[in-house]
């Protein structure tokens, strides 16, 4: 008798060794697929109740491929021992959250409801990972339709919008295809629908800026690396995709002026300070600009800007003094040479000029003529108009007018190097 009650015994604890043995395994990463796992399936049920410690052990274990072979086997036992001990796991504070989170799934799966007070100890870190889990089995269309399948099947309707918010919160990207696939469904009502396609909107602009920003952080490694060149492919990019971020703008800007297109360059700088306004540096940029193309006047204006406003990063000191300092030179200048003229006259009449001596050198002597012409009707003292203009009249053969544009030039600063030598050439013909 005793030999035959021990076979019985050995015989009862063949599957727990079988299942004890699998579980091992893989842990190891030897999962059993297929006919096998449908043969240790069934000497998990043989085993019955003796199978659940064992089980309840692996789907504890910090190596997934055993926990989620113990969750497979779990979720075919089903009777109300293991609900018991699911919800005994449920209710200890002392269960890791990962291992609540593969019990609330068994009774889900169960289609028993969780019991109430559970707590977790970092419910946001098991949702990121949850969501990052799910996430990363969404290869084939077919385990895309499964999910979509059973997120329809878990979540209730009203919370589908707060659902697909943490998916896209925790998984970012990756979780537009799972949303974009909900939105396929002709089965959800109109407002969950237009929520979701709120929420996809809002994710594929993040998703834009997202791009934009590291487009414009390689874009400053490029130009702190002396390659403007590579740099500008790059902050053109940003600018198109982002045209109201005042920082692409402004680095575009720099970029452009590091190239020698100042026209290019300050048309960003301009649009970086209308962007933001109160940004002192902007103004800076500007001023800096604008006297690398002569366009003094226009570095004034920046600069009387720039000293309104607040400026508190390094360097602020030594940019207010140089400002300050220009501003001054700017005023005693006009002061001084130009006392009947206003200050916005004289600014209108350098922006004249530069478009003058663009149409000039562009071959264009009759737009020339006719733009330092409006120069010298506002400031009737610049001499730099006067020696131009006679340039403008020697191109279309005017001589006698070019004689006495270059005389008047002369008349208000003998020392005009161009207008001396331009004249020379002028009646040596």
């Amino acid at each position: 008798m005793k030999a035959a009650r021990g076979a019985a015994i050995s015989r009862s604890l063949e599957p727990l060794r079988d299942v004890v043995e699998s579980l091992s395994e893989a842990r190891d990463g030897a999962v059993p697929e297929g006919a096998e796992r449908q043969r240790l399936l069934r000497r998990v049920r043989r085993a019955g109740g003796a199978a659940l410690p064992t089980l309840l052990r692996g789907l504890a274990s910090t190596h997934e491929p055993e926990a989620t072979l113990a969750y497979y086997l779990l979720s075919h036992i089903g009777d109300d021992r293991l609900i018991g001990r699911l919800a005994s796991l449920l209710e200890s504070a002392e269960t890791p959250d990962r291992v609540k989170a593969r019990a609330l799934g068994l009774l889900s799966d169960l289609k028993v409801p969780a019991p109430t007070g559970v707590r977790l100890n970092d419910p946001e870190k098991l949702l990121a990972e949850s969501v990052n889990q799910l996430l990363e089995t969404l290869e084939e269309p077919g385990e895309l339709a499964e999910a979509v399948d059973l997120i329809l099947e878990q979540v209730p309707e009203p919370e589908m919008a707060a659902f697909a918010n943490e998916l896209v919160k925790h998984g970012g990207a990756k979780a537009r295809r799972l949303i974009q696939a909900l939105l396929k469904r002709d089965d959800l009502m109109s407002d969950t629908l237009s929520a979701l396609r709120k929420l996809d909107r809002r994710e594929q602009r993040t998703r834009v800026a997202r791009t934009a920003q590291s487009a414009l952080e390689r874009g400053l490694e490029y130009l702190e690396a002396g390659r403007p060149r590579a740099a500008r492919r790059r902050l053109e990019r940003v600018t198109q995709s982002q045209p109201r971020l005042a920082e692409g703008r402004s680095a575009l800007g720099i970029c452009l002026l590091q190239l020698g297109d100042c026209d290019g360059a300050f048309g960003e700088l301009r649009e970086a300070a209308a962007l933001q306004p109160h940004e002192a540096l902007h103004q800076w940029n500007l001023a800096a600009c604008a006297k690398q193309a002569e366009r003094v006047g226009g570095a004034y204006l920046a600069l009387r800007e720039y000293l309104a406003l607040k400026d508190e990063t390094e360097g602020a000191e030594e940019r207010r003094a140089e400002a300050r300092g220009f501003v001054r030179s700017y005023e005693k200048m006009l002061q001084g040479n130009h006392p009947d003229v206003s200050l916005i006259d004289y600014l209108r009449g350098e922006e004249l000029f530069a478009r003058a001596y663009a149409a000039l050198a562009e071959g264009r002597p009759e737009d020339a003529v006719r733009g330092f012409q409006s120069v010298i009707d506002l400031v009737p003292r610049h001499y730099p108009s006067w020696g131009n203009l006679g340039t403008a009249y020697a191109a279309i053969g005017r001589k006698r007018d070019a004689v006495r544009c270059f005389e008047q030039a002369l008349e208000l600063n003998p020392k005009y190097s161009a207008a001396l030598k331009n004249l020379a050439e002028l009646q040596n013909r």
